[in-house]
C-alpha cells in the first residue's frame, strides 16, 4: 500500500468532510512534477474516496434512523391512549423526513378523516374527510400502497376536492407523501407528510416512512384495544357494584314509595310529603321554591334559613337548582343533601335533607323518588296559576300585535288583572340563547314588587309595571349586585295600548342592543347608549347604513363579488393596532397572505386609510355594521 493510499484511508477513518478530501486531492495535484499517468490515478483515488465517504455516511444515517425507529417503537408501545400515539407519530414523521407538516387520517364510518396535524399554520386541515380515491389519502386507501406527488396543487393525476384544495392552499402544500397504516392486510388509516415547496420523494424516504407507519399501526391498534378493555373492565365493575346494592335499595325505596303515595293521596300537599320523607330517612327535610322561599311548613325557626345561609354568595338562587343529580351542602357544622325538583319546563325548587348518616347515592335515589312526588304535587298546585298566566299571555300577544283598540285593551286587561292606562314602564328580559326560566323568575319578582305582571312573548319575558318609573325599575334590577339572567331593556310608558306597544318596541330593541354590545347580563334604558341609540330608530338605521356604505363600500363589494374576507382582515388589523404579527395569529394566516390582503385594501380604499382620522372612521363603521347585523329589524 502506497503512502498516498494510506493517507486517503486515514482521512476516511477520521470522517473527513468532502471539503477536506478535495483539499487533499488539490494538494497532490499541485506538484508540477507529477506525471500525467499519476495525475489520472490521483483523480481515480479521489473519486473512490468520495464514493466510500458517501457510503459510510449513508450507512451511519441508516443506522441512526434504525435507532430512532426502534426508540420510537418502544415509546409508542408504552403509550396507552390513541390520541397520544397519533400526536407522537405525526411529530416523528416530520422529524425523520425533515418535512414541514405531517398529518394522520383514520378510517371512520363516514370516510377517511384527518385526526391529528403537526406543523400546520392553522386549523384548515383538521377534520377534513375524504372518500376512497379522493386526494392522496383516498388514493392510498384505495390501493393500499404508498402514493406521492411532487406538487399537489398542480398534479393532474390527483383527484382533488374543493374543500381539500382550500386547506392545501392555506397550508401552501407542495410535495406530499402518503403511506398506509395496515394491520393484517386491512388499511386502518393513512400517514402523510408534506413540504411547502415541490419535492420529489426518494425510495429511501418511502422506506423510512413505511417503517414508521408499520410501528404506528401496531401501537395505535394496541392503544385502542387497551382503551376498550379499560372501558369494558370499568363497566363490568360498575354493574357488579350496582347489583350488590340493588336489593337493599329496593326494599328501602318500596317503603318510601308507600309513605309518599299515602301523603299525596291524602291531599296534604308539599308539607305532608316533606314530613313523610322525614320519617323515612330520619333527618330534617326542607323544600324550597326557585326564588328562595320555603314550600313546606318549617318545623322550627332554626331550620328556616339553613339553606339560604349555606348558599350565601354562591350566585343567583335559580342557578343553584339547575345542575342535575344530588350534591352536598353545608351550613356551619350541619351538612345536607340537595336534590332539584324538576318539571318539564325547568326546576320547580329543591329538596334538602339535613343531618343524615351517609349522604351517598342510595340516599340520593330515595330523595329523587321524593322529588318526583313533590313534582306531582307542584304540578297540581300550579294548574290554576298556569291558567291565569295563559290568559295574560294571550292578552299580551293581542295587545302587542295591535289586534285590539284602546277600549278592547282596557276590557281584556281588566279580565287579565291589569289596568293598561296605569302602565308606567315596560321591561323586556331577553336571555338570548340561555334558558328562559331564570329570566321569567326575575321578571316575576320585579312584577310582584312593582304592582304589575309579567308574561312570556316571542322567546322573551315582558313586564308591565304600574307604579314605578323605568329608572326605579332599573335601580331595583341593579340592586342584587350579581349578573342578571338576561339582558333587560326598559322604557317609560304613558299608559294606553299604543304607548305600551311603543315602549315594548323600545325596550325590546334596547335588550337586543345590549346583546350586540356583549352585555347580556345588564339592565339599561335606551338613553344610556349615546351614538348607538341611533340604531333603535328607522331614520338612524338609514343614516348609519349610508355611513357604513360610504366608508366600507369598496371592501364590501369586493368581498361579495369574489367571496373574500377583506372586511374581516381590516377589522382584525385595526383591532390589533395595525400590528402585523398579532393580526396573523388572530386570523391564522401567513404574513405574506396578510400583506397581499392589505395591499388590496390600499388599492380599494386609497393610500391614506392607515392615517389616524381615516382609521378611526373605518373602525367606527366596522363596529356599527357589526352591531346593526345583531339587532332585529326596526319598526
Amino acid at each position: 500500500m502506497t503512502d498516498r493510499s494510506a493517507t486517503w484511508l486515514h482521512l476516511l477513518a477520521a470522517d473527513a468532510s468532502a471539503e477536506e478530501l478535495g483539499a487533499h486531492r488539490a494538494e497532490l495535484l499541485a506538484d508540477p512534477v507529477v506525471p500525467p499517468a499519476e495525475r489520472v490515478r490521483i483523480e481515480e483515488e479521489a473519486s473512490a474516496a468520495g464514493r466510500v465517504r458517501e457510503l459510510l455516511a449513508a450507512g451511519r444515517r441508516h443506522s441512526r434512523e434504525l435507532v430512532v425507529l426502534n426508540d420510537l417503537a418502544r415509546r409508542l408501545g408504552s403509550m396507552h391512549h390513541p390520541g397520544e400515539v397519533l400526536q407522537e407519530v405525526a411529530a416523528q414523521s416530520r422529524r425523520l423526513l425533515d418535512a414541514d407538516v405531517a398529518y394522520l387520517m383514520l378510517r371512520r364510518p363516514e370516510g377517511l378523516r384527518i385526526e391529528v396535524v403537526d406543523g400546520s399554520m392553522g386549523g384548515a386541515l383538521r377534520g377534513i374527510t375524504l372518500q376512497e380515491g379522493e386526494g392522496i389519502g383516498g388514493e392510498v386507501l384505495r390501493t393500499g400502497r404508498p402514493v406521492w406527488t411532487e406538487s399537489y396543487c398542480t398534479d393532474p393525476q390527483v383527484h382533488r376536492l374543493a374543500h381539500m384544495d382550500v386547506a392545501a392552499r392555506s397550508e401552501q402544500l407542495g410535495g406530499i407523501l402518503g403511506l398506509p397504516l395496515q394491520l393484517g392486510g386491512e388499511t386502518i388509516g393513512v400517514l402523510l407528510a408534506g413540504d411547502r415547496r415541490p419535492r420529489r420523494f426518494a425510495d429511501h424516504d418511502v422506506e423510512l416512512m413505511a417503517g414508521l407507519a408499520a410501528h404506528a399501526a401496531v401501537a395505535l391498534r394496541n392503544a385502542q384495544l387497551i382503551d376498550q378493555l379499560r372501558g369494558t373492565a370499568g363497566e363490568l365493575e360498575r354493574r357488579n357494584a350496582d347489583l350488590r346494592r340493588s336489593e337493599e335499595q329496593r326494599e328501602r325505596a318500596a317503603a318510601l314509595r308507600e309513605l309518599l303515595t299515602a301523603a299525596v293521596l291524602e291531599g296534604g300537599g308539599v308539607p305532608a310529603v316533606a314530613r313523610a320523607l322525614e320519617r323515612a330517612v330520619g333527618g330534617e327535610v326542607q323544600v324550597w321554591d326557585p326564588v328562595g322561599g320555603r314550600l313546606d311548613a318549617a318545623p322550627s325557626a332554626e331550620g328556616t334559613d339553613l339553606l339560604r345561609d349555606a348558599e350565601a354568595g354562591d350566585g343567583p338562587w335559580p342557578d343553584r337548582l339547575a345542575p342535575p343529580g344530588h350534591r352536598v351542602v353545608r351550613s356551619g357544622s350541619r351538612s345536607g343533601v340537595l336534590v332539584p325538583v324538576t318539571l318539564s319546563g325547568g326546576p320547580a325548587g329543591c329538596l334538602v335533607v339535613w343531618d343524615v348518616e351517609g349522604a351517598d347515592a342510595e340516599l340520593a335515589g330515595l330523595l329523587q323518588t321524593a322529588a318526583t312526588s313533590l313534582a306531582l304535587v307542584v304540578v297540581t298546585e300550579r294548574a290554576v296559576a298556569l291558567a291565569e298566566l295563559r290568559s295574560r299571555g294571550e292578552f299580551l300577544q293581542a295587545l302587542l300585535a295591535g289586534d285590539v283598540d284602546d277600549a278592547g285593551a282596557r276590557r281584556r286587561g281588566r279580565a287579565a288583572g291589569v289596568d293598561v292606562d296605569a302602565v308606567t314602564a315596560v321591561a323586556v328580559l331577553d336571555p338570548g340563547a340561555r334558558d328562559l326560566q331564570p329570566a321569567a323568575r326575575t321578571a316575576a319578582r320585579l312584577a310582584e314588587g312593582a304592582r304589575g305582571w309579567s308574561a312570556e312573548h316571542q322567546g322573551r319575558v315582558v313586564v308591565l309595571l304600574t307604579g314605578p318609573s323605568a329608572e326605579d325599575a332599573l335601580v331595583w334590577l341593579r340592586a342584587p349586585g350579581s349578573p342578571l339572567p338576561a339582558a333587560v331593556g326598559l322604557a317609560p310608558c304613558g299608559g294606553g295600548a299604543a304607548a305600551i306597544r311603543a315602549a315594548h318596541q323600545e325596550a325590546r330593541q334596547t335588550a337586543a342592543l345590549l346583546h350586540a354590545l356583549g352585555r347580556p347580563e345588564v339592565a339599561a334604558t335606551s338613553a344610556a347608549f349615546g351614538v348607538y341609540r341611533a340604531l333603535l330608530s328607522p331614520a338612524g338605521r338609514g343614516e348609519l347604513h349610508a355611513f357604513v356604505s360610504a366608508t366600507l363600500g369598496p371592501l364590501l363589494d369586493w368581498d361579495a363579488q369574489r367571496n373574500r374576507n377583506l372586511v374581516d382582515t381590516l377589522a382584525s388589523f385595526l383591532r390589533n393596532a395595525q400590528h402585523h404579527a398579532r393580526t396573523c395569529a388572530e386570523l391564522h394566516v401567513h404574513a405574506n397572505t396578510l400583506y397581499q390582503r392589505l395591499d388590496r385594501v390600499t388599492e380599494l380604499l386609497g393610500p391614506d386609510w392607515r392615517d389616524h382620522d381615516r382609521a378611526l372612521q373605518l373602525q367606527l363603521a366596522l363596529v356599527l355594521r357589526s352591531l346593526a347585523e345583531g339587532l332585529p329589524a326596526a319598526g
